[in-house]
């Protein structure tokens, strides 16, 4: 196991993904005072219910992340460049198709959740938006072939690269174009970032062409079998986000989707810091599966207890910090947006705590249980947020109770998945609650409960801002203290200062 480059992975992922999250923070306070809140959910809308073309993607990059990473030990490069070769032309013929044959729902499913007046703005980006994400599904493709190689680090500064060349054409675009500018900005991002990454794979797979042009039906059937399970995840996952903003702009209106995906953004960007870091774990677990299965549990309850030490005060500081992140990136205080923080929150804060269970999984090809949780997941989206969404409406919060139903249904799922690896494994359940973090368990969920009834209420009675700043930052501390005493604070300073790179 090269703890070296794991650890160069690691601190890249989440170095990329606090960059990304800076970037988007500046992308949407940009965007919502160039073009209003209301066209931001259209933008929001329309990638949600495009983004269907996921489910073709993310079989294929698994699969190959697994194939590239055996071949490339065994030193056969004209295999993996056969191999990569394969996925790029599958994907991007069967992506067309989809996109093709997706176009006139997409229009159907608009003309259902928007407003008349919204729906031919909608229509104008949507090309654009099928367009954008054909090149964003090809540049993961060929990304998964260089996390195979174990250049994690490499897609991250890539990933970086894209990110702030979208912020800077945007910028460029939107005040002359509105969402077709921001559209326009999106294509042109994904095409460059695929160039470029095609340039960097030549590089290390001498046998690469200029263009691909080889297919095999032996690795595409290698792929498709391996693939198969987590195509079922994908798609369960993907289905997931549209049919919230659906449910949420038929019973709540475009302002309570856009404010939804604000909150989304903010709260996936958490758990993004989190769970990216241990997804670089999936070729080393692959590696141990065949050489040493052993030490796949140590691997898991390491990483387990450092998720909790990580993920708990994480998502109840974001919580206690909603107020204020408000005011600086909406302009003002929003209810909704600070609601939909704590309610998904909970959600996501399960499915982080999951994420070692899922990611153990995925590197010894048990999907079974992982597929069986992302398709209830799936279905209490859709059925409890329809029901709770339509029965909630009359009571003026018919977008809070589709996010309640959200955020549960993601956590049930979850929950499934990490009961049936314990189970599976043979592991005691005492072992998802570390005794060593019950202080960090306590206090989190101690001032998050402070600040659901106490900064609440300093809101509701107009306090002046210095107060909330005040008591936001004592509800911070509290937080930090126990996490400041935790012996993980000292093994994780000293696993990153001693293994990084100079």
């Amino acid at each position: 196991m090269n703890r070296r480059r794991i650890v160069l992975n690691a601190l890249a992922t989440i170095g990329q993904t606090l960059g990304s999250a800076a970037v988007l923070f500046f992308l949407y306070r940009f965007l919502i005072r160039a073009i209003g809140v209301e066209r931001l959910g259209i933008w929001s809308l329309v990638l949600a219910t495009t983004s269907v073309v996921w489910l073709a993607n993310q079989g294929f990059s698994t699969s190959l992340v697994k194939f590239v990473a055996k071949y490339a030990a065994r030193e056969q490069d004209n295999d993996v460049a056969l191999l990569i070769q394969t996925a790029v032309l599958s994907i991007a013929l069967g992506l067309a198709i989809v996109s093709i044959a997706l176009y006139p729902g997409a229009r159907s499913i608009l003309r259902f959740v928007l407003p008349p007046k919204s729906f031919p703005e909608a229509c104008a980006i949507l090309p654009l938006a099928l367009v954008s994400l054909w090149l964003t599904v090809i540049e993961s493709i060929l990304q998964a072939a260089l996390a195979g190689h174990q250049l994690i680090a490499e897609c991250n500064y890539l990933e970086m690269s894209g990110s702030l060349s979208y912020l800077f054409l945007a910028v460029a675009l939107v005040p002359r174009r509105g969402l077709i500018g921001l559209a326009f900005a999106q294509a042109l991002q994904a095409g460059a970032i695929v160039a470029i990454t095609w340039f960097l794979l030549r590089r290390r797979v001498e046998p690469l062409p200029f263009i691909p042009r080889r297919w095999s039906s032996r690795h595409f059937r290698e792929l498709a079998a391996y693939g198969l399970h987590f195509q079922v995840i994908t798609a369960s996952q993907a289905l997931r986000e549209p049919v919230t903003k659906a449910l949420i702009t038929k019973f709540g209106g475009l302002a309570f989707t856009g404010f939804y995906d604000l909150a989304a953004r903010a709260v996936i960007t958490t758990r993004e810091l989190i769970f990216q870091a241990t997804q670089v774990l999936i070729p080393t677990i692959a590696h141990l599966h065949e050489r040493d299965p052993e030490s796949i549990p140590r691997i898991y309850r390491d990483s387990y207890r450092l998720v909790f030490f990580l993920a708990v005060p994480a998502f109840a500081c974001l919580t206690i910090s909603s107020p204020l992140i408000s005011r600086v990136w909406i302009g003002r205080y929003e209810p909704s947006f600070v609601e939909f923080v704590a309610i998904l929150s909970a959600g996501w804060l399960v499915n982080v705590l999951a994420s070692p269970a899922y990611v153990v999984d995925l590197g010894t090809g048990a999907l079974r249980w992982v597929s069986v949780g992302c398709v209830a997941t799936a279905a209490l989206n859709a059925g409890l947020g329809f029901f709770a969404g339509r029965y909630a409406v009359p009571h003026g919060f018919g977008a809070v109770a589709v996010v309640s139903s959200a955020a549960l249904s993601l956590a049930v799922g979850y929950v499934m998945v990490v009961v049936a690896y314990h189970c599976e494994s043979r592991m005691p359940f005492a072992q998802l609650l570390p005794l060593e973090s019950t202080p960090i368990l306590l206090a989190s969920l101690t001032c998050a409960g402070l600040f659901l009834f106490a900064v609440a209420a300093l809101i509701r009675s107009a306090t002046p801002p210095r107060y909330l700043a005040v008591t936001t930052f004592a509800l911070l501390a509290a937080i930090l203290i126990p996490m400041w005493r935790h012996p993980m604070r000292e093994r994780v300073l000293r696993w990153v200062f001693t293994r990084a790179p100079a």
